[in-house]
C-alpha cells in the first residue's frame, strides 16, 4: 500500500472527528465555563437577570498544526413575567480542515421553590453547518507528481438541525446543573467526487453535570468551587474541577484541572456594573503537553441592564 493512501486514510478519520470513527474532542470546550454556562446548558438563560451577552474566543493547542479554535457569541435575558427567559447564540469551532458553525435558540421556564431556590428548565433548538476544505490539505506521496482526485474538492456544506434541554437548579451559595445541548444523533456524511466512496460518520449526544458551591470566608474574599463533567456514547468521561477566590466581588483568581486533560489558571475582573472580562490559560497533563505551548481563552460579559433592578443578591455562578 502507498504512503498516500494510508496518509490519505489518516486525514479522513480525522475529518470524520464530528462522527463517532474520533472518540476524542467531538463538542467544542471551553476552560471560561462559568462565564458562559449557556453554552452547555440552556435552563441557565436569565440567571443573571438582565440581558446579558457575551462574547468568548479559545485557542486550543497553540504550536500544534491545525489545532481547535472556538469562537462562542450569545446573549439571554429574562422577560418581563420572570418566569420565561430566552436567549440565542453563535458559534464557530474549526479543527483541522474541518469546521462547524451553529446557530443557537434559548427558551427557559423558571419556578421559583422559594424565596431564594430556583429552578429553571430550559430547551435550545439549533442547526448546524458542517464542512471540510480538502483542499487546505498538504499531501505528499512516494510516487513523483501524483494526486489523490478524493482531495481535490471541498465538501459541500451539510446543514445538521438538533435539540436539546437542560435544568438548572441555584440558590445563593450553591447550584447543581444536567444539560444535553443536542439530543439527536444525526448521520453525517462527507463526499468527495461521484465516482468515489463517500464518508460518513454520526454526531453523538454528549451530556453535561455541573455544579458549584461558594463559601464566605470574610466580608471581602470568596471561596467558589465547581466542577464539569462530560460523557459521550464510546469516549472517556471528562471531569474537571475549579477553585478560585473572589476579593470585593471584582476580582476572581482561580485554579482548574481536568483529570488526565489539561490544568490551568484564569483569571475575571468585574470592570463595572456591566463589564466582566475573563481570561485563561492551561497546559495539557498527558502526552499532548510534547506538541503544543498550551491554550488560551477569553471571555467578554456585558449586561445590558434595564432601569429596574431585578437581582436580589449578587450571582457568582
Amino acid at each position: 500500500m502507498s504512503t498516500q493512501i494510508i496518509r490519505a486514510s489518516l486525514i479522513i478519520a480525522f475529518v470524520c472527528c464530528v462522527g463517532p470513527l474520533t472518540w476524542a474532542q467531538q463538542d467544542a470546550v471551553t476552560s471560561q465555563f462559568t462565564m458562559n454556562k449557556l453554552f452547555i446548558n440552556p435552563g441557565y438563560a436569565g440567571y443573571k437577570e438582565t440581558g446579558m451577552l457575551t462574547v468568548a474566543h479559545r485557542n486550543q493547542w497553540i504550536g500544534f498544526k491545525g489545532a481547535p479554535m472556538t469562537t462562542v457569541i450569545s446573549y439571554d435575558t429574562p422577560l418581563k413575567k420572570n418566569e420565561l427567559a430566552v436567549g440565542g447564540g453563535l458559534m464557530y469551532d474549526k479543527v483541522g480542515p474541518s469546521s462547524r458553525m451553529a446557530l443557537n435558540a434559548y427558551f427557559a421556564y423558571r419556578l421559583r421553590l422559594s424565596n431564594r431556590a430556583t429552578l429553571s428548565c430550559g430547551a435550545v433548538a439549533s442547526a448546524s453547518l458542517y464542512q471540510a476544505n480538502l483542499t487546505d490539505l498538504t499531501l505528499s506521496s512516494e510516487f513523483y507528481g501524483t494526486t489523490d482526485d478524493a482531495f481535490m474538492y471541498n465538501t459541500k456544506g451539510l446543514i445538521v438541525p438538533n435539540v436539546g434541554f437542560g435544568a438548572y437548579y441555584f440558590k445563593k451559595d450553591h447550584f447543581i446543573g444536567v444539560s444535553a445541548p443536542a439530543l439527536i444523533r444525526p448521520r453525517l456524511e462527507k463526499r468527495s467526487i461521484a465516482d468515489q466512496t463517500h464518508v460518513d460518520g454520526r454526531y453523538e449526544p454528549t451530556i453535561y453535570l455541573t455544579g458549584g458551591k461558594m463559601f464566605k470566608i470574610n466580608k471581602d474574599i470568596n471561596l467558589n468551587t465547581s466542577m464539569l463533567s462530560r460523557a459521550t456514547l464510546n469516549a472517556p468521561i471528562s471531569v474537571g474541577a475549579y477553585v478560585s477566590a473572589i476579593y470585593n466581588k471584582n476580582y476572581t483568581l482561580g485554579l482548574y484541572y481536568h483529570f488526565r486533560e489539561n490544568a490551568g489558571i484564569f483569571f475575571q475582573w468585574q470592570i463595572d456594573k456591566q463589564i466582566k472580562v475573563g481570561y485563561s490559560f492551561d497546559m495539557a497533563t498527558n502526552l499532548l503537553i510534547r506538541t503544543n505551548f498550551g491554550s488560551h481563552e477569553l471571555a467578554v460579559n456585558y449586561a445590558l441592564g434595564g432601569k429596574k433592578k431585578r437581582i436580589v443578591y449578587p450571582r457568582y455562578f
